[in-house]
């Protein structure tokens, strides 16, 4: 048990799909798999040989059960999960597409158990002494509660000196571009690590200009220690402490794009936990690509896996 690397709190998901890019009205079967950023952020960073925590409400019941082992498989300490025997656990439906067809995404989310969560019941012991606690806007997009309980585990992590990361992951199905500003400006401004993507600067924050400019801009509003812009396939950019990070760009192939994002964060925490906010750019960038190839929402990869894709030290075939 603790004290715990990184300790993350939000809601896991069963993950429905069709097989071979069909749609959900032709599929006569479904893939079911787990996804939840907050807990994809744990067992990657949890893979990548660090102590890891995830704090959630489930029913307890066979959705229920198969989330929690299916996380805990991965190292990820799962003590902070509250069991209840009502309520309903959240599930999500993804179609892959190919263009001209979009992916499309389907939540079915509404009052699940997460959304019962009194303070009181969370553990509290197991935020103490984290060196990081990991939020995300997808949390606070859930209703007012799941807001409340975001900023109380901001104090109490402030309180215990932990380095507090937040990944703004603006979700267009669960509030508007206008209401995620609204509650997610004051949250920016009392974290010290903040990853946003260069639509989510653009759309919820206004923030507009070369990724330069975003991210000094970024900064300079939120007084965030280190600010991360993600973009796309130019990688990303990063503003630690006044200095401008630029990450290398690794090729990938996309196989499935779901998690992209919670592995680059789960990799820059890695690195910077690990090494220097320079280390940690670069290899979120390039456990980013690794995840793009894998389906599912998990970065199902190794450091070393991690470092080959990196140095470009990996050949076509391994034998």
């Amino acid at each position: 048990m603790g004290p715990f690397d990184v300790v993350t709190f939000g809601e896991t998901m069963i993950r429905l799909s069709p097989p071979d890019h069909q749609t959900i009205e032709q599929a006569t079967s479904l893939d079911v798999s787990i996804g939840g950023t907050e807990s994809n952020t744990a067992i990657a960073v949890s893979r990548l040989g660090l102590k890891t925590c995830w704090v959630s409400k489930l029913v307890n019941d066979p959705l229920g059960r198969k989330i929690a082992s299916s996380i805990r498989a991965h190292g990820v300490d799962t003590s902070g999960i509250i069991w209840t025997n009502e309520g309903r656990n959240a599930t999500y439906f993804i179609e892959f597409g190919r263009g001209p067809r979009p992916h499309r995404v389907t939540y079915d989310r509404k009052n699940s158990a997460i959304n019962t969560i009194n303070s009181s019941e969370i553990n509290w012991s197991l935020f103490k002494g984290a060196r990081v606690a990991h939020l995300t806007g997808i949390t606070a997009a859930l209703g007012p509660n799941c807001r409340r309980l975001v900023s109380e585990i901001i104090k109490r992590a402030r309180k215990e000196r932990s380095v507090i990361s937040f990944d703004v992951n603006h979700r267009t199905k669960l509030w508007s571009h206008r209401q995620a500003e609204r509650a997610l400006s004051p949250i920016c401004s009392e974290v010290d690590i903040l990853f946003v993507s260069s639509e989510d600067a653009r759309n919820v924050f206004g923030t507009k200009g070369a990724p330069e400019e975003i991210v000094t801009a970024l900064a300079s509003r939120f007084g965030c220690s280190s600010v991360i812009v993600t973009l796309g396939k130019d990688g990303a950019i990063c503003c630690h402490k006044g200095k401008l990070l630029r990450s290398a760009v690794v090729a990938t192939t996309e196989v499935d794009r779901v998690g992209a994002g919670d592995a680059f964060s789960a990799g820059f925490l890695f690195g910077y936990l690990t090494q220097s906010a320079e280390y940690a750019i670069n290899f979120a960038s390039a456990i980013a690509a690794l995840k793009f190839t894998i389906p599912g929402d998990l970065a199902l990869v190794t450091k070393a896996e991690v470092e080959a894709a990196l140095n470009a030290g990996h050949s076509k075939i391994q034998r």
